[in-house]
């Protein structure tokens, strides 16, 4: 990635995020409940036993109904926690009141060890439900810049990752680094991206 590629990718995203952040709370929670609606209606939500998802933020994609079905549905959830050194860690939740304010004014559960996601909580069927700014139609993913997630991904055995977006999060390509990491699908109000 060139520094003008990477100008233009900061630019997207502050732009993106904007976006997000003028859509009303009704239209982003019915915007949110068709994303969420096209989620359940995979083979991956189907089949996972357990389910990694952030605590929405910022206008991001809403994952409370999200989490309650998971809870429902019988699922294993585990939500992260940001750490200094930008990395990410997921503890397993019970209850959505379980998770309070943290790192950046997000949603986070408690940090007991216990609880803590290890790789032997992860099988094949296991899901990480991602957030991001930008994504692209290779699947392609930019987060907000920090790289917790692709250093998450590099770091846990989780095959299956699904990234949700408004429609407006997607372009046709994105520049990506050697150490970003794709999803294996994006979903958004309108439409299923595979990737490869």
């Amino acid at each position: 990635m060139t520094d003008a590629d990477d100008m233009d990718l900061s630019v997207l995203r502050k732009d993106i995020i904007a976006k997000r952040r003028t859509l009303s709370v009704d239209k982003r929670l019915e915007l949110s409940d068709t994303i969420a609606g096209r989620l359940f209606e995979t083979d991956e939500y189907k089949n996972a036993d357990t389910v990694l998802i952030y605590a929405d933020y910022n206008g991001e994609v809403a994952t409370d109904r999200i989490i309650n079905r998971c809870f429902l549905d019988g699922k294993a959830v585990y939500a992260p926690v940001c750490g200094k050194d930008c990395d990410l860690a997921f503890y397993r939740i019970y209850a959505l009141d379980e998770m309070e304010p943290g790192a950046y004014g997000i949603r986070e559960p408690l940090t007991i060890e216990y609880l803590k996601l290890s790789d032997k909580d992860i099988s094949d069927k296991s899901v990480c439900i991602t957030p991001g700014s930008v994504f692209d139609r290779h699947c392609n993913r930019c987060g907000y810049g920090k790289g917790y997630y692709d250093r998450f991904f590099a770091n846990t055995p989780i095959g299956i990752r699904i990234g949700l977006a408004y429609d407006f999060q997607i372009t046709e390509d994105i520049t990506v680094k050697d150490t970003d990491i794709a999803m294996t699908m994006i979903i958004t109000e309108n439409e299923t991206i595979n990737g490869k």
